[in-house]
C-alpha cells in the first residue's frame, strides 16, 4: 500500500521527499478506514432493516475518507473538514414525504472539501439537495420511480456524481434513522408510506454498489 500511496503523491508534488513523508504518514490511516468501512457495509446485510441506515453511512463515509487521502495527503488538516458538511432539518412536518425532504451544504465538512478536492467544485454553502433530484440519477431505480406518480413533477435539479449522492442519500436516512425513531419506526411497521418501496430498494442493494463506486475510483488512480 505504501508503494500505491507513493506512486500517486509523486503525481501530486513536485519534491519527491514530500510524497515519501505522506506515503509513511497516511499508510495506516488509509489501511484502517478501509478496513473500518467494508466491515461496517458487510455487517448491513446481517442487521435488522431499523439500524441499517446507520451503519451504511458510516461505512460509506470510511471509505470516502479513504479515499480523499488519494486526493488530499494532509486530510483532516484542520477540524474544519471533520464535520459531515451538510445538515438537514432536525424536526419533520406531519405530512412529511422523504422525496421532497432536502439537505443544506455547509461551509465547513467531508462534503464540500469532496466537492473542492475531487472535482474543483467550490460549492455554496446554501446550496439544497432535494431528495426527488437525486434518486432520479440513481438508474436502478427508475423502475419503481416510473410508477410512482409522486415523481411526475420532479426534476434534476443538480447533476452530481454517484459518489456524492449516495453521501448525500445516506446522511439524510442515517440522521432519520438516528433522530426520527418514532417516524422510521412507524415508516417501517406501518408499510402503508410510499416512501418505503423507494427507501428499501435503495438500501437493499447500497452495500454493493456503494464500495463498487469507491473501489473504482481508486483502482482509478492506482
Amino acid at each position: 500500500m505504501k508503494k500505491k500511496l507513493h506512486e500517486r503523491y509523486q503525481a501530486l508534488f513536485d519534491q519527491d521527499g514530500m510524497a515519501k513523508k505522506h506515503a509513511y504518514e497516511n499508510t495506516l490511516a488509509f489501511i484502517h478506514r478501509w478496513q473500518q468501512g467494508r466491515s461496517l457495509l458487510e455487517e448491513c446485510q446481517r442487521v435488522s432493516f431499523h439500524i441499517r441506515p446507520l451503519l451504511l453511512f458510516y461505512g460509506y463515509t470510511d471509505l470516502v475518507k479513504a479515499l480523499i487521502l488519494l486526493y488530499d495527503p494532509s486530510y483532516p488538516a484542520t477540524t474544519n473538514v471533520l464535520a459531515h458538511g451538510v445538515s438537514t432539518r432536525k424536526r419533520k412536518r406531519k405530512d412529511y414525504r422523504f422525496i421532497d425532504d432536502e439537505v443544506k451544504m455547509q461551509k465547513h465538512g467531508l462534503f464540500p472539501h469532496l466537492l473542492f478536492k475531487m472535482y474543483d467544485v467550490q460549492g455554496s454553502s446554501d446550496e439544497r439537495f432535494q431528495m426527488a433530484s437525486l434518486l432520479l440519477q440513481l438508474p436502478f431505480l427508475q423502475k419503481t420511480i416510473g410508477v410512482d406518480p409522486r415523481f411526475k413533477a420532479k426534476k434534476i435539479e443538480t447533476t452530481l456524481p454517484p459518489l456524492l449522492i449516495h453521501y448525500l442519500l445516506l446522511y439524510n436516512l442515517s440522521m432519520i434513522n438516528r433522530y426520527e425513531t418514532e417516524w422510521w419506526g412507524e415508516l417501517i411497521a406501518q408499510r402503508s408510506s410510499a416512501d418505503l418501496p423507494l427507501i428499501e430498494m435503495y438500501l437493499e442493494t447500497c452495500p454493493r454498489r456503494c464500495e463498487a463506486i469507491i473501489v473504482e475510483e481508486v483502482l482509478a488512480l492506482f
